[in-house]
């Protein structure tokens, strides 16, 4: 394709009326231009990916960019042919993630039908690349079993099987009998296997690559053949060598693997002799992908965590992320007697000090395992960095030790109090900012006073060091003794330091100079802690917070319906004015969406409100249900199964058709944030009547019964299980009633 061919297709269309991450996409031309620059290209690249498939997010302008972006390419007009290859592929594997999870919303499903449709006449603009050589070449004829699944395992409507391109298919097979064979060839024979087309001709004088490449694809098709498992066991590490030639993310093969047959990984992975650490790790990402194959990979991970060579730290991060059976468990005691140093973890650009008997200790903690103490205090002993651990948290990320206890509710314990003071008398890290010496005294706060008695005059030394985190410990546990140092310290005019130290005077002056610092970030803690609620500056100042209109944040609308609380429950009048800022924070059905009808429920009981507002509220509460807020990402999923479950609070029906309750009890019971609400929901409805209860039993077991786990911002496998746990009565309650 020409120059000037590509440019009338950018410039048929209207950018400005179409939208990217950050906006209008107006300045989308400007970047597929500069791929074509070989000083422009890699800023325009970086662009494109972040703009137009942000995250692996589909707008309305990913469909029409992906493909000027493949006519640059096709017409060989760009700079970096290979990374644009990479860029389309991207946007592939990205319309199958969309088809995989399922959307039902009209807007989402739309963008899926358009670019599952572009993905054909992409397809055909890098067919040409298919008789070159380079990655680029290999890329085009991945893209055409791409544009053509088989079985795309879609939910997305209208996304049937489409007739593959007969020019692709001979593009295909005439460079697949090209010899030598090598990356292009083999992308070639898996796009072949992959489209269900004959590639027997290429096969013919079995090459092993080639051979390789077909059977990868074959499996990547869902095939669990003995023989396909077999050769890629035996020929493992050819397989690694021919994975990224032929499968977007086959660089990493167990990771590519457990993702596209956890079956067969679980049964390869298992097999390997000498398994490395990605192989590990592959098992892990079967536990956390399949519920059916887990119990095999789980076997495994055990078997290996008791061989002598095994580095107990790798085990560790292998099964801190299981389901914490009582083997495991044991497992994770062993191997962290084993560990007696510290290491160093890297999220992005940022460097972390970590500790995997920290790591251990907390997986038993989520577990219920009372010897979870023991190598959280040795950590906490002996290594030098104590001050600034992280713990592992989920797949990926890490928390600040104090802070991860204290989201764990950890009890106290002689052992680690003296552990948390040993570590607090540590040098801090040369980066101020990966100190965590305030969250271990936060949590040594949420302790009682007596079981920490020793740690006082330690703390106290620590004011200047983290003036808010210990003012507020040493106010939460009475240490008036403290009183004369958080005077002195207050007076840099710290909100927090001045709030501590009136808790502990309870001098009405005292608060009132809280009051006349900046309150930025410390407005929850004095609506909390705040002594005398009829005190008029303070109810003016709650006034202030509540306003007229919802707060921007999640946080400062919390402190709204706090404020607002206060001021109704010293003058019943207040809900009335209230009632607005109220009503609309609720019908926006943004968080703290709970905490907003648990209040207007609360003055509803109360009789706060007129009868008018009662109608109001109620018929808020049902449109809340049967029609949808939205925000940049779709369906706000919580808000609608939390009003439905209000109105069954107030004994009121819920609106709708079976299938609309069915709809947003599996869209909150899937969601990572709203799943607990959606099960109370379901437990609900295990008394509505018979078309409700079989209509939802019938999602949920769907949802029970399939292999794939609920998504988590932790650890999967730990969150499935414990899902299931509470799912698994509710369900049995709906179909037996």
């Amino acid at each position: 394709m020409s120059s000037a061919h590509q440019n009338v297709l950018v410039a048929e269309i209207d950018w400005p009326a179409l939208e990217h991450a950050y906006g209008d996409a107006s300045d989308v031309p400007g970047w597929i231009e500069g791929l074509g620059d070989a000083q422009t290209v890699e800023e325009s690249l970086y662009e494109l990916w972040g703009a137009v498939l942000h995250q692996g997010t589909l707008y309305d302008s990913t469909a029409p960019s992906m493909t000027s972006i493949a006519a640059a390419l096709g017409g060989r007009q760009t700079a970096d042919a290979e990374n644009v290859a990479w860029l389309l592929l991207m946007f592939a594997e990205t319309v199958r993630d969309y088809e995989r999870v399922g959307m039902d919303d009209t807007e989402t499903v739309t963008l899926v039908r358009s670019a599952r449709d572009s993905l054909i006449g992409i397809a055909r603009l890098v067919q040409p690349l298919i008789s070159g050589d380079g990655p680029e070449a290999a890329a085009a004829a991945l893209l055409q079993a791409a544009a053509y699944p088989a079985d795309s395992g879609s939910h997305t409507p209208d996304s049937a099987a489409r007739p593959v391109d007969a020019d692709a298919l001979d593009a295909l097979s005439t460079q697949a009998g090209s010899r030598p064979a090598g990356q292009v060839e083999q992308a070639c024979v898996a796009a072949l296997i992959i489209l269900g087309a004959d590639a027997s001709a290429a096969l013919a004088d079995g090459d092993p690559g080639l051979a390789m490449a077909a059977t990868l694809s074959r499996i990547a098709n869902g095939g669990n053949e003995t023989s396909d498992l077999d050769a890629l066991v035996a020929g493992w590490e050819l397989a690694v060598e021919v994975a990224p030639n032929v499968a977007f993310g086959g660089d990493n093969l167990p990771e590519w693997l457990s993702a596209v047959n956890s079956g067969a990984a679980a049964h390869v992975l298992a097999a390997l002799p000498v398994p490395d650490e990605a192989a590990i790790f592959g098992l892990v990402d079967v536990v956390i992908g399949s519920r059916s194959n887990a119990t095999a990979a789980v076997r495994r991970l055990l078997a290996l965590a008791v061989l002598p060579d095994t580095e107990p730290e790798t085990m560790i991060a292998a099964l801190r992320q299981c389901p914490p059976t009582p083997d495991v468990c044991d497992a994770l005691v062993a191997l962290a007697e084993q560990v007696t140093d510290g290491g160093t973890a890297t999220i992005g650009s940022s460097a972390f000090d970590t500790d995997a008997r920290a790591d251990a200790a907390f997986a038993l903690l989520r577990a219920g395992d009372g010897r979870w103490s023991r190598p959280i205090a040795r950590a906490l002993l002996t290594n030098p960095a104590a001050r600034g651990l992280m713990v592992a948290t989920s797949v990926s990320g890490r928390s600040a030790l104090g802070h991860a206890l204290i989201r764990e509710h950890a009890s106290s314990a002689t052992m680690l109090v003296a552990a948390i003071l040993q570590a607090l008398r540590r040098d801090p890290p040369a980066d101020p900012s990966s100190d965590g010496a305030g969250h271990l005294v936060t949590l040594l706060a949420t302790w009682p006073a007596e079981a920490v008695v020793g740690a006082l005059p330690q703390v106290r030394e620590l004011l200047e060091v983290a003036p808010k985190v210990v003012a507020d410990a040493l106010a939460t546990w009475g240490d008036t003794a403290s009183i004369d140092r958080l005077r002195e310290a207050g007076g840099s005019g710290d909100a927090a330091v001045l709030l501590a130290l009136a808790r502990l005077t309870m001098d009405r002056n005292d608060f009132h100079r809280v009051l006349d610092t900046d309150l930025r970030y410390t407005e929850s803690a004095v609506l909390e802690h705040w002594a005398d609620r009829t005190d008029t500056r303070f109810l003016d100042w709650c006034r202030s917070l509540v306003g007229t209109e919802p707060a921007t944040s999640v946080y400062q609308r919390g402190d709204q319906l706090t404020a607002l609380r206060i001021l109704a429950e010293a003058d019943s009048g207040a809900a009335v004015t209230g009632w607005p800022v109220l009503r609309s924070i609720i019908d926006a059905g943004t968080e703290p969406i709970e905490d907003a009808i648990r209040l207007a429920l609360d003055w509803r009981a109360r009789q706060l409100l007129p009868p008018e507002a009662h109608t109001d509220f109620e018929a808020l509460l049902a449109d809340l249900v049967v029609t949808d807020r939205t925000n940049y990402s779709g369906p706000v999923v919580k808000t609608g199964v939390a009003a439905a479950i209000a109105l069954l609070d107030l004994g009121l029906p819920l609106p709708g058709t079976p299938a609309r309750v069915t709809k947003l009890v599996a869209r909150a019971v899937t969601d990572e944030w709203a799943r607990d609400v959606g099960l109370r929901l379901a437990e609900r409805l295990t008394v509505a009547s018979a078309p409700v209860r079989r209509a939802v039993a019938k999602k949920l077991r769907s949802l029970v019964d399939r292999d794939e786990r609920f998504d988590s911002a932790g650890d999967i496998a730990v969150e499935d299980e414990r899902a299931l746990a509470r799912l698994r009565p509710i369900l049995h309650d709906l179909e037996a009633g």
